[in-house]
């Protein structure tokens, strides 16, 4: 699969269940994080004209998501919210299409500075070495976050 087998657009209402298909593919979310999910993407339809941008790259389905929001309380910082891929389509450049189109759409509104949260542990190092490899550095840790022994781990980039 190469870039020109998929497209990315912008996500719409009546995808949500295919958002949610992506979410649940990755197997990195619990019963309870994919209900919290489906309230976070409900009410992004609810709320037209908002500033944040779900994405979908699909084929003849979708196959990734991304959703990136600026943040609220800081001048120019956007965060990265979810960036998925089906496992059929992992590692044939979606994930980093999805990315970049996320990084475009929030320089275009002002951003300077992207944030993305995630975990540490062995499920998350295909994840943490993802956003390594795209220019995202570590910014900070927050032991336990998540859990006994489960970090939040916080990377960061400038625009």
């Amino acid at each position: 699969m190469t870039q020109q087998d998929f497209t990315i657009r912008s996500a719409a209402a009546n995808d949500l269940t295919a958002l949610m298909a992506v979410a649940r593919d990755t197997g990195l979310f619990t019963p309870d994080e994919l209900d919290g999910f489906t309230q976070m993407t409900g009410a992004h339809f609810a709320e037209p004209g908002m500033d944040h941008h779900w994405l979908a790259a699909e084929t003849t389905e979708i196959i990734g998501a991304a959703y990136i929001s600026p943040e609220e309380m800081a001048d120019g910082v956007w965060n990265l919210w979810f960036i998925g891929v089906k496992s059929e389509a992992k590692a044939k450049g979606v994930g980093s299409a999805l990315l970049a189109e996320a990084e475009r759409r929030a320089r275009a509104a002002g951003a300077r500075l992207i944030l993305i949260e995630t975990a540490s542990g062995d499920d998350f190092l295909a994840t943490r070495g993802f956003y390594n490899q795209r220019g995202y550095e570590h910014e900070a840790t927050i032991r336990d976050y998540y859990g006994d022994g489960t970090d939040k781990v916080i990377f960061r980039r400038a625009l």
